[in-house]
């Protein structure tokens, strides 16, 4: 399933490249704004730190729209800008009220592990190494909000409260994902950010929680099996034939010139 989710999320980016390129120069247009608007007015901290955090507000509703049209990519339809202006009207809101979530957790982690480090003791190593762990915890888990919000449409409280349940079902699949989503990201500083970006990153979060629905779905359909023996038994190649016969092969003559296929 591993080398599908990649080999897939790689034909939707390529097949979308265009579109991929213009939400992260509209995300990195929006963050460096906030960032030298932000430096302008340092004098005034409480304003600055109102800029670069309203900055960063906005680009949570502009990925969280982003996944909405990701989640129509990975069921092999097409991303419009209509359709992510419209997107973004109906999820800015769980956008902000995430990137609002992710900066809480950042400053408390940012400003609490330095501190009881700073103790110097017993006490101020295990706190701190209980908050480390949570932390790590929290980015495994949340890194599901975007799809989970796009694909299951329900509420802000209850798609975080299922990132954390997805996180503790599938701890491997959420580790992998949290190191290809750092690959992705380390491949994207070469090209600026421009591809495959913050979108690349979403879209590829999308395409892996879509394939783990088909986990779920199969052992709904499967009651009579004991829940641990099933999860272990998991037919991945069978849940997956169809998507596998879609998505079939690419040359590298024709991912550069599917013309002349």
């Amino acid at each position: 399933m591993i080398g599908f989710l990649i080999k897939k999320a790689l034909y939707d980016g390529w097949d979308n490249f265009l579109a991929i390129m213009a939400v992260n120069i509209a995300v990195l247009s929006v963050g460096f704004g906030g960032f030298f608007l932000a430096g302008t007015v340092s004098g005034n901290v409480p304003l600055s730190i109102a800029v670069f955090a309203s900055a960063a507000l906005i680009d949570g509703s502009l990925l969280m729209a982003c996944s909405v049209c990701m989640a129509r990519v990975c069921r092999y339809k097409t991303f419009t800008f209509k359709g992510y202006f419209s997107a973004l009207k109906t999820v800015w809101l769980h956008g902000m009220l995430f990137a609002a979530l992710v900066i809480a957790g950042a400053l408390v982690a940012s400003v609490a592990i330095p501190y009881y480090l700073s103790l110097r003791n017993a006490f101020g190593a295990a706190c701190a190494m209980l908050l480390f762990w949570v932390a790590v915890l929290c980015a495994l888990s949340l890194q599901w909000f975007f799809p989970i919000r796009s694909q299951l449409e329900t509420s802000f409280t209850k798609s975080v409260k299922k990132c954390f349940i997805i996180f503790f079902d599938n701890p491997g699949l959420s580790v992998f994902m949290l190191f290809y989503s750092l690959a992705l990201l380390a491949v994207s500083l070469v090209l600026i950010m421009l591809a495959p970006g913050f979108s690349g990153l979403v879209l590829a979060q999308n395409e892996a929680f879509r394939l783990l629905m088909r986990k779920y779905d199969w052992l709904e359909a499967h009651p009579e099996l004991e829940f641990r023996v099933a999860r272990k038994a998991v037919p991945w190649e069978e849940l997956i034939a169809d998507d596998v016969e879609t998505v079939g092969h690419r040359s590298l003559k024709s991912f550069i010139f599917p013309w002349l296929d």
